[in-house]
């Protein structure tokens, strides 16, 4: 099959905790650019977040952000999809996560909005070193309900996010989506919305069919690409669910596996 379409995830993917592009990984992007291959990141980073990663990588396709919701171009900055959440059930699962005394953030207009500061955000924020906007509002769910968010999400030690998507995902069901990015991050987006929904919305766009498009992730917000992809692959570093519908697990992402990838399957 030649391939023309190849979507990766970041965090656990393209790049580690010390968030570094190894270099084997850069220049297979680049040389599958070079040969006409379309590159996309496909991340549930911000799209500012997104962006520093973009430009290193010399991509040159929209890239997908905030699981899904988003299609934007890292160059021009042209929007060319935008699912935001409804303001009301996003004010009321921002509500019950509050109350539950858990570390809350709204992505509104590219900012970070918080109700209060607290520890969590600088854990959240070593993982994002680039300049970022901060809102505290102390009635967070107001400010939500008033000015629809692109997603919310919740910081939390691993065995309370799972508990607590658990809790969320059936009273939020049909009005809500939740997944989980990290062991200590949960999300909650619009109804519908997913990397594998956008990427398949992006071949669409750039005329390529579902058969000559690769996906790469590790975590359980990658499951829909990977599945939705005509090859969906999985690193040796991604938790069972993923591994389990992959084509083909390969190398950590301290082993580079992106880039082990590229070569044998481009």
């Amino acid at each position: 099959m030649h391939y023309k379409l190849l979507a990766l995830d970041l965090d656990g993917t393209v790049v580690g905790p010390d968030l570094i592009i190894p270099e084997s990984v850069r220049a297979g992007v680049a040389h599958l650019q070079e040969r006409g291959v379309h590159v996309t990141i496909a991340t549930g980073r911000m799209y500012g977040a997104t962006l520093p990663f973009a430009r290193h990588l010399g991509i040159s396709d929209p890239v997908i952000c905030y699981q899904g919701a988003l299609l934007r171009h890292p160059q021009s900055g042209e929007i060319y999809a935008h699912i935001a959440m409804p303001g009301e059930p996003a004010a009321e699962a921002a509500a019950v996560l509050l109350e539950h005394d858990i570390f809350t953030i709204a992505y509104i207009d590219e900012k970070l909005c918080i109700a209060a500061q607290r520890p969590e955000l600088d854990l959240y924020l070593s993982y994002h070193p680039e300049p970022v906007e901060v809102v505290i509002e102390p009635n967070l769910p107001e400010l939500i309900a008033a000015h629809s968010p692109t997603k919310v999400l919740f910081v939390a030690q691993p065995d309370i996010v799972g508990r607590v998507l658990a809790e969320l995902a059936p009273r939020f069901a049909g009005r809500l989506d939740t997944t989980r990015s990290h062991e200590l991050f949960g999300e909650l987006t619009a109804v519908g919305v997913s990397k594998g929904a956008m990427l398949a919305r992006l071949a669409e766009q750039l005329g390529i069919a579902r058969e000559e498009v690769v996906a790469i992730g590790d975590q359980e917000n990658d499951l829909s690409m990977i599945g939705w992809a005509g090859l969906g692959l999985a690193m040796g570093n991604a938790i069972p669910a993923v591994r389990a519908i992959a084509a083909d697990v390969l190398p950590t992402v301290q082993e580079a596996g992106v880039a082990y990838a590229i070569a044998r399957y481009f």
